[in-house]
Order: structure tokens, then sequence, then C-alpha cells
């Protein structure tokens, strides 16, 4: 059996809303790295992770390769849902059906995961997609599924994992209950960590620090003197200044949208996030409460990232 993982590649859908992008970490590691790995564990002798690209669908081409080099079935995931599917399940499902292609589906439509068989493939390139044999068979999945196409199902898969309503293992130490800190991160010893929470490798949380509500902040990270996290994501490579107050909200680099009022911000232009380069890191930078002193009233934090 082979494996064939269909990318968003770098031009984002205008189906996506938001920030969101495909190459965010839910708690350490991409949606794409976690389809990989269950299907590694299936034991498939090939994977291989190609680009969408309606000009050059290289799936198909890799798809045809492998069948004339005697590939018997192909797997075909193509990204846009993180979903708990029994994998060896739809193998089994495909194996007993009577049909070349079985298409996965739950309440909402397909799901983009195909099972195709080696003939079907070479009979007629056209199969080779999630809806090109009108004949084929229908696997529905009744379980956990999130559609990742905006920045509020991110958090929403974000705080799932957290809460333990699905499957996905956050990577690093679990400190204590629902808490996880990567043994790379450092945590000053005054920062409030309240679970679920998860910092990940070589982060810098600074003294002061409070994070609570499911929040997450991402590998080579920084969160400077004070500033508070709630119900918040930081992506990979950001550094917050001190005495921010962020709630509803994704982080990523200078940009963060706020979930709740469906606005998007550049905190870089006031210098209240920067995108950290593979430099070396800043040295320990100086308060700038002053900067942000409007956010500290409870009238302001309700509209505030």
């Amino acid at each position: 059996m082979g494996a064939l993982v269909v990318t968003t590649g770098v031009d984002i859908s205008s189906a996506v809303q938001g920030l969101w992008t495909p190459s965010w970490p839910v708690l350490g590691k991409t949606v794409l790295q976690r389809w990989i790995e269950r299907v590694q564990g299936l034991g498939v002798g090939i994977v291989s992770v190609v680009d969408r690209n309606p000009q050059e669908p290289k799936q198909v081409h890799t798809m045809v390769e492998w069948a004339k080099e005697g590939v018997e079935q192909i797997l075909l995931i193509v990204i846009g849902a993180y979903a708990e599917i029994d994998l060896p399940d739809l193998i089994r499902f495909h194996s007993q059906g009577q049909r070349k292609v079985t298409n996965v589906f739950d309440s909402q439509g397909p799901l983009g995961i195909s099972l195709l068989d080696r003939d079907c493939v070479l009979a007629n390139r056209a199969e080779a997609s999630p809806n090109g044999d009108p004949t084929s068979s229908r696997y529905d999945f009744l379980g956990y599924v999130v559609r990742l196409a905006s920045t509020a199902k991110y958090r929403q898969l974000v705080e799932d994992a957290l809460e333990g309503r699905c499957r996905i293992q956050p990577t690093g130490l679990q400190t204590r209950q629902n808490v996880w800190i990567d043994r790379t991160a450092d945590v000053d010893a005054s920062a409030q960590i309240h679970a679920p929470c998860y910092i990940g490798p070589a982060t810098k949380i600074r003294a002061g620090v409070v994070i609570r509500g499911c929040s997450s902040v991402e590998r080579n990270c920084e969160i400077d003197l004070g500033t508070t996290l709630d119900h918040t994501s930081i992506q990979p490579n950001t550094y917050l200044a001190p005495g921010l107050y962020f709630r509803e909200s994704v982080v990523d680099g200078t940009r963060g949208e706020h979930l709740g009022l469906g606005v998007t911000v550049d905190l870089g232009a006031n210098s209240l996030a920067e995108r950290i380069g593979k430099q070396a890191r800043r040295t320990h930078r100086s308060p700038k409460l002053a900067c942000v002193s409007a956010l500290s009233t409870p009238d302001a934090q309700k509209g505030s990232l």
C-alpha cells in the first residue's frame, strides 16, 4: 500500500478565513505531521506529500506512477480536516466491498480521504481523485472531526486537545494534570500557569506572565514580563512585549486575530510583537507597560487582543 498526503501548499484557498494557515502546529505538531504518523503506524511502505496545485495535479501523476510500479492500494488524504478515522477499519471496509474506490464522508460531506485500487488508477486517471468515480463506495464516519478552514476552527482543535475531547497528545512533558511544558522551555518561577495549557520547546516565559484558559505557546517564543494569555494560541517564533493582555486570540509573529471580534491587527507597528528570527535571541527588554496601559482596564480587555 502507498499513502499520498496532499497539502494546500503555499497558496491558501479563498475559503480560508483569517490568519489560519495549515503550517500552524497544534500543541507541538502540525496536522500534516499527525496524519503522516498515523499512516506510518499502518506499516505503509510508501508515504509521499505533495502540494495541491490545480494547474499541475501532482497527486494524479504520483498515484499513476505508483500503480505502474505495482502498488495495489493507494490511500489518498487531501488535508482539509483533522479526523480521527480508524484507518485499519477503513481498509477492511474497502477490501470487503465490491468497488474500486472508497470515499470517506461525515455528516457534512466528503472529508477528502479515499482508498483506491491499482487497476482503477491505471484504467482512468480521472478516477484518481476523491470524487472521480460515481460508483465508488461510501464510508460514513461518525467520530471526531474538525474542518480546518478558519482560525476559530484551529482554536477549537487546540482546546479540544487540551481538554481531552480528542486523541491529540501534546508533545513535551506533562508536569501536572493537563499542563504540558517541553523540557527545553524556560518558565520563570513567578509565572502563573493554569491548566489546561501547553508550552513548547525553546520558549521563554518571563516573570509575572499569566497563562490560562486552554492557551498554547508553540516553539521558540518569548512572552515578556506580565503579559496575560487567556484562551489564546501563540504561533512559533513569536515575541510578545511586556504588559499585554490577549483573550480569544491567535498571534503569529506580528499579526494577531481576535476571534470574538473577527478582526486582525498588526501588532508590529507599535512594537507589541515581533517575529523571532534564526539569529540569537534578543537580550531581555525593559517593560513597555505604558504602551498598553489601556488594556489593563476591564472594559478595554473585553475588546482587546
